[in-house]
């Protein structure tokens, strides 16, 4: 599978205002860097069109959108099932 962190961190830096330009910090929690419910849809929408995945109904919980990290797991896992 190919690396994804720079399509995935430029996708956060559309909606988290407060994300730095450089480097996202994987374990800080999202919320910290602006993430409300409505801004967790439009990353979650956003997540799918970039890697044309679809979130299941049991991973749209609050730990999956907790840090940055935890949600670029999600999406590989997702992108994984999706290619098998």
């Amino acid at each position: 599978m190919e690396d994804i962190t720079a399509q995935f961190e430029e996708a956060l830096r559309r909606h988290l205002r407060s994300a730095k330009p450089n480097a996202i910090n994987y374990d800080i929690e999202l919320v910290q860097l602006g993430l409300d419910s409505m801004t967790a849809v439009a990353v979650l929408l956003d997540m799918e069109k970039t890697f044309n995945i679809r979130f299941p109904d049991e991973m749209l919980v609050e730990g999956t959108f907790r840090t940055a990290g935890k949600l670029k797991e999600v999406v590989e896992i997702l992108r994984e099932r999706q290619a098998s």
